[in-house]
């Protein structure tokens, strides 16, 4: 069995103690703010300009999707303004709750600007910044700098100089500054479902409606696959910054990690929603959360993971009536359960990166979200 440490207020747990634990570890800043989706903060945002730089065939994959081309035009939709209202907004396509996951807020040259639709970094995370992952994910280690009048084909001579070893320090220096990379399932699936699953009680109570059955697989291998990284004219199934670093994974297996990674994403923000609603009344925010935690452990513990048992006895404590009872102690159990999650689900994406061990009881899902584009 792995071993899992936690560490929360300076206190290290492992996998045996978890099951007494969950319930008292601290929150330590994990609370959804409940008025803002959006994860990126506007001052890290470079735009989805810069990435198009190398990445040809990955924006015009984006451009077809509807997160690209349906995700602002529903801020004219008729009942825009109703949610609107709701939450207090007068400028549904300027500075708001509402442009956070419809639109991309950056800051330029120190004013908010709001483009259309998604983009790179609402997915990648901002890359700007004096500490953003931008400049890094750009050196391939030749000595070539960044500047305005770089080319496409120098910068890909370039990444085909890099030895192993600067790949794999750079990826790891990008991650540090915050970019969510195709490895990174258990983090791009997260960041996913802070839009997707709408944590805004007010908005769901004014009828705004969520992903509800929001599965990670699927959207991934839909409109919004865009897996161009060694061949621009074909779009690759899974990964391919993925697929060449795992010789002993399949795509299959990939999409057996994606999909755990993605069940535990989803197990986690809705732990944190948990944690934060004032109502579990039918069909509210919190009755949605409560239904989804329940989905998530059940569909976990029959996929039959060795590595996630602990976590799922420890929290199988979670009932229908426990969850259905508002309490004082909610920002705590559920702020406590949730960085549990997020822990085991670091380490566990990190030992199966090439998914070859993960069992066959752990099922596909078939279905895709949209058609994936094609050059």
């Amino acid at each position: 069995m792995t071993r899992f440490s936690l560490s929360s207020a300076g206190r290290l747990w492992n996998a045996a103690a978890l099951a007494a634990t969950v319930w008292c570890l601290t929150i330590d800043g994990l609370a959804i703010d409940a008025a803002a989706q959006q994860t990126v903060p506007p001052e890290k945002v470079s735009g989805r300009q810069v990435c198009t730089i190398c990445h040809v065939a990955e924006q015009a994959a984006w451009e077809k999707s509807s997160h690209n081309t349906k995700a602002w035009s529903l801020l004219s939709h008729p009942k825009a303004e109703g949610f609107a209202k709701a939450l207090g907004v007068t400028d549904i396509k300027g500075n708001s709750a509402c442009t956070q996951c419809h639109g991309t807020q950056q800051v330029k040259q120190g004013k908010l600007v709001i483009a259309e639709g998604n983009s790179c970094e609402s997915c990648h995370g901002g890359s700007g910044g004096a500490n953003g992952w931008l400049k890094q994910h750009f050196d391939f280690g030749t000595g070539r700098k960044l500047t305005r009048g770089i080319t496409i084909a120098q910068l890909l001579e370039d990444r085909a100089k890099e030895t192993p070893a600067h790949r794999a320090a750079r990826e790891q220096a990008c991650q540090a500054a915050g970019m969510n990379r195709s490895a990174d399932a258990f983090d791009i699936a997260a960041n996913c479902l802070q839009c997707h699953l709408v944590p805004n009680e007010k908005l769901i109570d004014a009828g705004h409606p969520m992903s509800s059955r929001f599965e990670f697989v699927e959207w991934a291998q839909g409109e919004v696959r865009h897996n161009f990284l060694f061949d621009p004219t074909k779009n690759a199934d899974v990964p391919t910054g993925w697929s060449d670093r795992q010789p002993g994974g399949t795509a299959d297996s990939r999409k057996r990690l994606m999909y755990v990674a993605g069940q535990l994403a989803d197990l986690f923000v809705n732990l944190q929603i948990r944690a934060n609603v004032t109502s579990v009344k039918r069909r509210s925010l919190g009755d949605e959360a409560n239904d989804r935690i329940l989905d998530i452990h059940e569909a976990l513990t029959e996929a039959n993971i060795a590595d996630l048992a602990e976590l799922l006895t420890a929290l199988g404590k979670l009932d229908k009536k426990t969850l259905g009872t508002i309490t004082d102690g909610d920002p705590q159990k559920y702020g406590g359960a949730a960085q549990a999650v997020e822990a085991v689900a670091r380490k566990f994406v990190a030992a199966n990166q090439d998914g070859s061990k993960l069992p066959d009881s752990i099922k596909i899902p078939s279905k895709e979200k949209g058609v994936a584009y094609q050059p």
